[in-house]
């Protein structure tokens, strides 16, 4: 049974797009930005492991794999009529623009450190990209595009202060 909250959600939703069609594209386009934006830099770790060797390529595509593997198991034996609790949308923000800027870090970091030895870096960006498509639907469209403007935020940020991300 739907909450009146996500039916609330599901008419504001509506309103804006009959209303501010060119608002609802702008929104649209900030999350699938931010998606395609994760989906790039795994794309980008995987290739440069791929260059180094066949072997590290292997397994940083392992390590890709991984997450939405496991996510989807979850997800199909262990199905929840609940969806998620109403959140805050600037805490999403501030997740996804904080957790971004760590992820680049991070992957920065371990590349240089372990020269794709652990595909550390590959398996955190699927972790969170497999994360993303699996709590989208369970959020708000309010929740969602608050992290994905957060996501996207982060990524400007850390542009802004380090430079392209070190590939």
């Amino acid at each position: 049974m739907a909450r009146s909250s996500d039916l609330l959600d599901v008419e504001s939703v509506e309103s804006i797009r009959r209303n501010r069609p060119l608002l609802y594209a702008a929104n649209r386009l900030v999350i699938v930005a931010a998606n395609a934006a994760i989906f790039g830099l795994l794309v980008s770790a995987i290739v440069e492991a791929f260059a180094i060797g066949l072997d590290v390529g292997l397994r940083s595509l392992a390590a890709a794999a991984l997450p939405p593997i496991i996510l989807a198991y979850n997800n199909f034996f262990a199905r929840s009529g609940r969806s998620a609790k109403p959140r805050l949308e600037i805490n999403l923000f501030l997740v996804g623009l904080s957790w971004i800027l760590i992820l680049i870090i991070l992957v920065n970091a371990v590349t240089l450190r372990f020269n794709h030895v652990i595909p550390l870096g590959e398996f955190v960006i699927s972790l969170t990209l497999s994360t993303l498509f699996y709590s989208y639907p369970r959020l708000s469209a309010r929740s969602r595009l608050s992290c994905s403007y957060g996501i996207l935020s982060g990524f400007l940020l850390h542009l802004l202060i380090f430079g392209l991300p070190s590939r």
